[in-house]
């Protein structure tokens, strides 16, 4: 009972926020930043052939899909579906590596003041600085982007949350997934990762049989984490009862993709590392 209430305050604290948010928070009511929107128009006009300035070849840029990739999660509330719509913006594509010294320096305030330019954010939460574990990532190329600090993010996908599942979630911190460890949320999206043949897999596998690989690490939480010590890092999470932490080499190419026969929905969890999981069903 404790507990239901907990939540209940949770949800009620979300939903009065909203009902303080200005209606310019609905969809197609935003007023973007005129400076913030300058930026963003002009680092991202396409030349007269159609391509993005600056932009390499198209081996070159799966490259930078597995580098050093830093995000943000930017919610609001959609009074007509009653959801949480949640977005994840990343520097997946933009750049080979997440400058993480500047992303560290960038306050809340600033991201969602510069987040103006494309949404009226009621909360922005730091998705942290990962390290992609995957061979190939041929998930689609982020365009446009919004530039906040010195940085390029662009959405690559979205999480919803209805309200009636927020009053019943356990483990569920609204206004923060990061927080919200060992708690899977469905990401709508255009994903397509590749693990090779002998590639060393980390994955958690919840009580009921799902499995999460680990598709990013961060050294965030555990500072000496590196990706050659991964499978060392079972005994240092505070697993619920009932989870495991496994690690072992891939017998067959593993690859975990969205599309229209799931809807372009895949589900995804933080561990309490704030490492990045996601589900498989081979």
């Amino acid at each position: 009972m404790i507990a239901v209430k907990k939540r209940l305050r949770a949800v009620l604290t979300l939903c009065l926020a909203c009902l303080a948010a200005p209606v310019a928070a609905q969809p197609g009511n935003a007023t973007p930043n005129p400076a913030t929107t300058d930026k963003t128009t002009a680092a991202s006009a396409p030349d007269r052939e159609g391509r993005i300035p600056n932009a390499k070849i198209s081996q070159n840029l799966a490259q930078r899909r597995i580098g050093l990739v830093c995000s943000i999660f930017a919610g609001k509330f959609d009074w007509w579906t009653l959801t949480l719509r949640i977005k994840q913006y990343s520097t997946m594509g933009l750049t080979e590596n997440c400058d993480e010294q500047h992303y560290d320096s960038l306050t809340l305030a600033s991201m969602e003041a510069q987040l103006r330019a494309v949404q009226q954010p009621l909360f922005v939460v730091r998705g942290g600085a990962h390290r992609y574990l995957m061979d190939v990532n041929l998930a689609t190329l982020p365009n446009p982007f919004v530039r906040i600090g010195e940085l390029m993010f662009s959405a690559v996908g979205e999480v919803r949350i209805g309200l009636v599942d927020l009053i019943r979630a356990e483990n569920y911190i609204p206004d923060n997934l990061i927080a919200s460890n060992y708690r899977p949320f469905t990401m709508h999206g255009n994903i397509q990762y590749i693990w090779n043949i002998g590639k060393p897999i980390h994955r958690l596998v919840a009580p009921n049989g799902d499995r999460y690989i680990m598709y990013g690490y961060t050294t965030r939480v555990i500072k000496q984490l590196t990706q050659a010590n991964l499978a060392e890092m079972g005994p240092l999470l505070n697993k619920p009862e009932g989870w495991k932490y496994e690690s072992f080499l891939l017998d067959k190419t593993l690859t975990i993709k969205t599309t229209p026969s799931n809807r372009f929905k895949v589900d995804f969890l933080f561990d309490d590392a704030n490492n990045l999981y996601i589900k498989h069903d081979d």
